[in-house]
């Protein structure tokens, strides 16, 4: 008995690290074959942001999983961008994130442009909400209301 009171705080301690923990997975189901790895940047197109002009074909459908610190929009986007460039892609377009409370997902399609960027042929300019500074204060709060004391129907000093 004595030895497992004495394992007690080193597993409490391994429950602890792994508690803070995260990773991310990121799959691929090919529609066309892979191309050579991307070097540049890919550009993520989120839900309903408008697709890029110009012309591409898809080559995969792509997902990222994060778990545990892992689960939030930024890392899964990371492993969606890192698996499409691993792909060949250019881009990843129809992007959707579901948030858990241990657990994110992404999914997109893994493009790869026809041809260069015809001049002037530029990305939407990304549109970012308003700094914190420009934001109008919160409004006043009413005070909580106050409970009152009542006395109880059977109470014997209700009539004093």
């Amino acid at each position: 008995m004595s030895t497992r009171i004495a394992k007690l705080p080193l597993l409490l301690l391994a429950g602890s690290a792994l508690a803070g923990c995260g990773h991310t997975e990121a799959h691929a189901a090919l529609v066309r074959a892979p191309q050579p790895p991307t070097t540049g940047n890919v550009e993520l197109y989120i839900a309903d942001q408008a697709e890029p002009t110009r012309p591409f074909y898809e080559i995969a459908l792509v997902q990222a999983i994060g778990f545990g610190a892992d689960a939030n929009p930024e890392d899964v986007s990371r492993g969606l961008v890192t698996k499409a460039a691993g792909l060949g892609c250019d881009a990843v377009v129809r992007v959707h994130i579901d948030l858990g409370y241990t657990r994110a997902h992404a999914a997109g399609v893994c493009v790869k442009y026809l041809g260069p960027a015809a001049a002037g042929d530029v990305a939407p300019r990304a549109v970012l909400p308003p700094s914190l500074g420009s934001n109008p204060p919160p409004p006043r709060m009413r005070p909580a209301p106050a409970p009152r004391l009542e006395p109880l129907p059977s109470s014997p000093n209700q009539g004093r």
